[in-house]
């Protein structure tokens, strides 16, 4: 039995190259959050043929739903987020169920598959959420990977997947969250706007959308990122935030890792929720959002009143208000972006 530090043991191991090179983790929990997917998927993606297998794929069965388990809010940012995560090209593609007929489901079981055959399995007490993984005391152990195998397979019968339009039929979201599903303040599905904007920030850092030049935005570039000259077929919201060599303030965003990647952060958009960001590219010199590059570009669309998919000009931003946006930095590590 492990009591500690066990997330690498579960979550990741098993999907190493030089290890079982598994491609496949099917998940039993009572509960999940929405920082829990996402950043697991991002550390799977980011290590894809590197020290990871490419093409995972995750499948959860959400065991606690009925009653007091699940709220119509969270099951909106649950869906939400999986929709960004499977609109990455080589992401880890992710399923999410839940159970609607039977007893509810309090199992806590992972199971690791190369394929269809199952090859390795842990089974306990820690729930697929961050505050079991970081802040609780939890116990997991290994167990028979072909029993765990079947038990997630007993479960699919009485499930139904999170998209399914007839799901509204056959469970009652709940008024209030259960005190079990408990995630912390800073967990990306609890972070609001409004709670920031009564603290004052420790640092800010405003950033131009224009080509370091400055003379325009640019296609393949910047919030135009995803419209290519060439034709080239591209989700055309893509986009990132310039974050030039002459513009970087040290110490703002988050050191560099030892292998030259660059860590997340949680950022928060007024009506548009929480996110991931990260520096991304040589130097840094862009700001990404690793669960999808379309968020920024659906975002600055959407302020400046134009349709999905236009391209962006300097004059539509200076109409707009201006050609910069502004990053605040919270004691916390939480950072909110206003244009």
């Amino acid at each position: 039995m492990f009591t500690e530090e066990f997330e690498d043991r579960i979550l990741f191991a098993p999907a190493k190259i030089d290890g079982l090179s598994c491609n496949r983790l099917k998940i039993v929990t009572a509960f999940t959050d929405v920082e829990r997917i996402s950043s697991h998927l991002i550390k799977l993606y980011d290590g894809k043929n590197k020290e990871y297998v490419p093409n995972i794929k995750v499948d959860i069965i959400l065991g606690m739903i009925k009653g007091a388990g699940l709220t119509e809010k969270k099951h909106k940012k649950i869906c939400a987020q999986i929709e960004r995560l499977n609109s990455v090209a080589g992401m880890p593609k992710i399923t999410c169920r839940y159970i609607v007929e039977g007893k509810q489901v309090h199992s806590k079981v992972y199971v690791w598959c190369r394929g269809n055959k199952a090859v390795a399995a842990y089974c306990g007490s820690a729930n697929y959420t961050m505050n079991a993984f970081y802040a609780r005391r939890e116990c997991m152990d290994a167990c028979d990977a072909k029993e765990a195998h079947r038990y997630y397979k007993s479960l699919l019968p009485d499930s139904m997947d999170c998209f399914d339009a007839g799901l509204s039929s056959r469970l009652t979201f709940a008024a209030k969250k259960n005190v079990e599903d408990d995630v912390a303040e800073t967990n990306l599905e609890n972070l609001s706007w409004e709670k920031y904007q009564i603290i004052q920030p420790l640092d800010i850092l405003e950033l131009s959308l224009l080509k370091a030049d400055g003379t325009e935005t640019g296609y393949g570039s910047g919030v135009n990122w995803g419209i290519r000259k060439n034709g080239y077929k591209r989700n055309r919201n893509q986009a990132y935030i310039p974050y030039n060599m002459a513009d970087q303030k040290k110490g703002f965003f988050p050191s560099v890792n030892p292998d030259g990647t660059y860590p997340v952060f949680k950022v928060i958009i007024k009506g548009y929720g929480a996110f991931y960001m990260r520096q991304a590219q040589a130097n840094g010199k862009g700001l990404h959002t690793p669960e999808s590059n379309a968020v920024l570009g659906e975002w600055i669309r959407r302020q400046l009143g134009v349709s999905d998919g236009v391209y962006i000009t300097k004059e539509m931003l200076e109409n707009a208000g201006g050609t910069k946006v502004l990053f605040k930095k919270y004691d916390d590590g939480i950072y909110t972006l206003e244009y």
